[in-house]
């Protein structure tokens, strides 16, 4: 990595890092990029063909930046019959072409699923993080083994900068997911889980790994039943399985809330959604449980919207209130598993860590906005958010995302509203018309060929 690169990924050991002014950071995020580039372009096949096709060489200003990010969506770009017809061998060739690091000699005799080719990478040292969209389609991202654990380092200590929470292994953890997943956020509550938490009191949903090919598989029966495609015994076991998974999810989750409610007045940690936090207070009131009974020293992590749950206006207050918390007990959030850290809530605002470049562009993702950081609107500009991660040494660190926010410029560092967050495919009807996405998945099919 070089030395501008250093620089800013070692303000991690800032008392607050988050907090460092944008003008302090633009020269080395300028740097660091055009570094980063002569690097990367070398090294992932994709990027060094965009480059030369635009005709870019250095990267002297943040618009530079703009006709090289990739889009979120390109990460998902292989050919359903990739996986349909078991290619795992073209599909290693897809990931190449994103990847920094060869993905070559990596045996994928006998593999059945995406979960089995994930296990194959990482066994090979390709950290692939998967993640899966509405669409039930996976992005795989690739990672070194480096990215991995410098993802950890980042996002662990959030809880201690801005909680005040030490990873003292004294209180007890409580995720309301998965405890393995191929995805970040369950590594990252496993981790926590094991600083945080006294090792017996970690409790999960679930210790079953979850598995990506089977979201895959209900994803796509829920297309061809959109579509009309789908036989009668194709929807008949749809429905089965469904009821089925929805049942022992329930009961799990019943299981679960029973054991946190018997932790309810010593400090806890719990990760969740809303929805799942509503279900908590609606349980604890079925027992007799009455508002206030949780420890004030309990942190929660909240987000997640309501899932499709029926909720009342004021859910979040009412849960707040329930657990007798204030909003500072709220571990808030803004993130992506394409960034190697979240951005933390702090005052209303969702913060960059210092090694990540915000960028805010017009919809097409073309035409980078108040690039001189002045507004006529105190300082708040909508548009979608980009970035470029200088953290990220297994993948290209830029990234065009599919969120509309609204970002503050007059906050030391550029940082997003709380709330202001859409995605462009609500706001479209269930299509987000990125420019890019196609122009790169297009690169990507002549780099295979």
């Amino acid at each position: 990595m070089s030395t501008t690169c250093e620089t800013l990924v070692g303000y991690i050991h800032d008392d607050v890092p988050f907090a460092r002014a944008r003008a302090e950071l633009e020269p080395l995020w300028l740097a660091a990029a055009n570094e980063r580039f002569q690097q990367q372009r070398a090294r992932i096949p994709v990027l060094g063909r965009l480059a030369d096709e635009r005709g870019i060489d250095e990267i002297r200003t943040f618009a530079d930046l703009v006709p090289l990010l990739f889009a979120h969506s390109n990460y998902k770009s292989y050919p359903d019959a990739f996986l349909n017809k078991q290619r795992w061998d073209l599909m290693n060739r897809w990931l190449d072409t994103l990847s920094a690091e060869r993905v070559e000699g990596v045996d994928v005799d006998g593999v059945e699923d995406q979960d089995e080719w994930i296990e194959r990478l990482h066994a090979a040292g390709h950290m692939v993080f998967a993640t899966s969209g509405t669409s039930g389609k996976n992005s795989f991202l690739p990672a070194t083994p480096r990215d991995r654990e410098f993802s950890m380092e980042a996002l662990l200590p959030i809880m201690t900068w801005v909680q005040g929470i030490q990873p003292r292994q004294d209180r007890a953890v409580f995720v309301l997911g998965p405890k393995y997943a191929p995805n970040r956020v369950a590594l990252y509550f496993r981790e926590l889980a094991e600083r945080f938490g006294r090792p017996n009191a970690r409790f999960f949903l679930s210790d079953e790994p979850m598995k990506v090919s089977e979201i895959s598989r209900m994803a796509a029966i829920r297309r061809a039943i959109a579509a009309g495609t789908a036989k009668p015994s194709e929807i008949a076991d749809f429905e089965r399985e469904a009821k089925e998974r929805q049942a022992e999810m329930a009961q799990r989750l019943d299981a679960l809330i029973d054991t946190l409610l018997e932790h309810r007045r010593e400090p806890m940690i719990i990760g969740g959604f809303w929805a799942q936090y509503w279900m908590i207070v609606e349980r604890a009131r079925a027992r007799g449980i009455a508002a206030g009974e949780f420890h004030r020293e309990t942190v929660i992590t909240g987000g997640g919207g309501t899932k499709g749950a029926n909720l009342p206006d004021d859910y979040e207050q009412q849960i707040l209130d329930f657990f007798g918390l204030t909003r500072a007990n709220v571990q808030l959030g803004y993130g992506m598993s394409e960034l190697s850290a979240g951005c933390p809530m702090v005052d209303d605002r969702y913060r960059p860590m210092p090694w990540v470049i915000p960028l805010i562009l017009d919809d097409a993702g073309e035409v980078l906005l108040n690039a001189d950081g002045d507004s006529s609107d105190g300082g708040l500009v909508e548009g979608r958010f980009a970035f470029f991660d200088v953290s990220i040494d297994g993948r290209w660190g830029g990234v065009v995302t599919g969120d509309r926010v609204v970002a503050d410029f007059s906050t030391p560092n550029v940082s997003v509203v709380h709330g202001s967050v859409v995605r462009y495919s609500e706001l479209e009807g269930g299509d987000d018309k990125l420019t890019c996405a196609g122009t790169v998945d297009a690169y990507v099919r002549g780099v295979m060929q």
